[in-house]
């Protein structure tokens, strides 16, 4: 399934479903996935697309998905974000002045496509956030054909995800460790499983395809 977010990180609608299927076949799936649901948006001919997910796609998944958009808009930059939560990095401030966490915001460039990006640190309107795991964040952007690859840009992207740390609408409290991207796809992941324990048969109806039903 797939979370849709505007530029501006307001969450526009779910799309995908609940059956099952094998493992061999979450390519092709992908690829089905992706096109049906660009062909929702109303973009323009050069769009830039942002993928984030929290599993790593192997080379062939992103080449699928890559695929999917580009028969969709043939000229869009397309970047294919994984957030990584499940690694053994910790960063700490040793500085007398500091609480000892990496402040919320900063970040640690470690490869020229990876970032640590610190979401748990101290923060001036919440001193403690959990354990100071920073996200381990890596980006490919994959321009148009013909259209050499720049560096990307990973200032940019460490502003972006923070922002989407931003926007938790699930709770009073709106700053959390993780972008809405991919909490939002994990919170869906989680019901979805409940309500298939409870009964063998589960579809979502259409209607609450543009509703935030999850939070």
């Amino acid at each position: 399934y797939a979370n849709v977010f505007n530029q501006y990180g307001r969450w526009e609608f779910y799309s995908g479903n609940t059956e099952a299927f094998a493992y061999k076949e979450r390519t092709q799936r992908f690829q089905s996935l992706i096109g049906q649901t660009l062909e929702r948006l109303s973009l323009s001919e050069t769009p830039h697309i942002y993928f984030h997910y929290s599993a790593k796609f192997s080379r062939e998944d992103r080449a699928a998905i890559l695929s999917a958009a580009r028969s969709v808009r043939s000229q869009g930059t397309y970047s294919f974000v994984w957030i990584n939560t499940h690694h053994n990095i910790r960063l700490y401030d040793s500085r007398v002045e500091a609480d000892g966490s990496l402040s919320r915001g900063s970040y640690v460039v470690t490869s020229p496509n990876q970032i640590y990006l610190s979401t748990t640190g101290y923060n001036p309107y919440r001193k403690v956030l959990g354990t100071p795991k920073p996200l381990e964040i890596n980006i490919w952007t994959k321009q148009p054909s013909g259209i050499p690859n720049p560096a990307p840009d990973l200032k940019a992207l460490a502003v972006q995800i923070l922002s989407l740390t931003k926007l938790n609408w699930a709770s009073t409290d709106s700053l959390c460790a993780e972008p809405i991207t991919t909490k939002y796809a994990g919170d869906i992941a989680y019901l979805t499983d409940a309500f298939l324990r409870q009964s063998q048969f589960f579809n979502l109806h259409p209607v609450l395809e543009k509703t935030p039903w999850f939070i």
